[in-house]
């Protein structure tokens, strides 16, 4: 046995990282199973992500948690958005490609409830 080597933990660390370093305040982080989507983020502030995530690579969990969280500031996909991804983890774009082209690809990125809410950081 390896000790308290536990996915799901060590993922909820590493949103509570992100968390602090993206300076958000999620209202409640969930892991649960998802089959359609690695994560999402509700107008209330909720964040789930796919407990499955917890298998991925440590570059694809970052790309999916910040993007997540990154939605609690910038409800939509438009250029501020992009410019805080590229700020925050440079690589986004190729993570997003890459797993696109993978066996795994039919599973999206978010999927986001009510995303067409103005955003007040973006005009």
């Amino acid at each position: 046995m390896t000790g308290n080597h536990d996915p799901q933990q060590e993922l909820r660390s590493r949103t509570e990282f992100w968390v602090s370093r993206l300076h958000v305040r999620p209202r409640l982080i969930r892991i649960q199973a998802m089959r359609t989507k690695w994560g999402s983020c509700s107008r209330r502030g909720t964040i789930t992500l796919a407990s499955d995530l917890a298998n991925e690579e440590v570059s694809f969990q970052n790309f999916v948690i910040a993007h997540e969280l990154l939605h609690l500031r910038i409800r939509n996909h438009g250029r501020l958005f992009k410019a805080f991804m590229t700020a925050h983890v440079p690589n986004w774009r190729s993570l997003e490609r890459a797993e696109q082209r993978s066996r795994r690809g039919s599973k999206s990125v978010c999927v986001h409830v009510s995303a067409k809410a103005p955003d007040a950081g973006e005009r």
